[in-house]
């Protein structure tokens, strides 16, 4: 085989991605199903607190972000939301 000769080259199979409307494209769904949509948290509250109270607020909820932890607050530990 010389230096130009390409004839013992074997070329591997070109791969295609599917296309966007093929039937095995659809039928797969990875991950979670989605909430339904009354079960979806949409809502956005907003709280202004004074220094003080924010750092309790720390102190209190930890590792855990701020808003998580009144969220689980309001939801399981008082009768506002219920």
């Amino acid at each position: 085989m010389g230096k130009k000769d390409l004839t013992g080259l074997k070329l591997k199979t070109e791969k295609k991605l599917p296309e966007i409307n093929s039937p095995g494209l659809l039928k797969r769904r990875v991950g979670r199903p989605s909430k339904p949509v009354n079960e979806c948290e949409s809502e956005l509250i907003s709280l202004k607190i004074t220094p003080v109270e924010l750092a309790i607020l720390k102190e209190k909820a930890g590792l855990v972000p701020i808003g998580r932890y009144i969220k689980h607050y309001l939801r399981n530990q008082s009768d506002l939301l219920k």
